[in-house]
């Protein structure tokens, strides 16, 4: 991370930027070709991503609405809690569904 922090910005947002296209670049193959090894990879790999960003999500609005509790006036910070709380656990029903379906085919 020191290495990063002495390069120049613009070179940090190339490189990330290619980075973004060669996982694209291989997302694109492992879809094209759902028997390859690179597909179950790619297919691993979302789903590490996934779980945990919905997970994040049901607990920022947790959070939010805990926060709000304490704060008079803030009904708007409840429902947005109560909205985020929402959004996280449906993703988080919609993410095991899907991954169940994947391992079903």
């Amino acid at each position: 991370m020191f290495i990063w922090a002495q390069l120049d910005p613009n070179l940090v947002g190339t490189i990330g930027m290619l980075i973004a296209v060669i996982i694209l670049k291989l997302g694109m193959r492992a879809a094209k070709n759902p028997e390859s090894g690179l597909y179950k990879v790619y297919s691993v790999s979302l789903a590490i991503i996934r779980y945990p960003l919905w997970i994040f999500t049901a607990l920022v609005g947790v959070a939010l609405i805990f926060l709000c509790l304490s704060m008079p006036g803030a009904e708007g910070g409840i429902l947005l809690g109560l909205f985020l709380l929402f959004v996280g656990l449906m993703g988080i029903v919609h993410a095991f569904k899907s991954h169940k379906s994947e391992k079903d085919e």
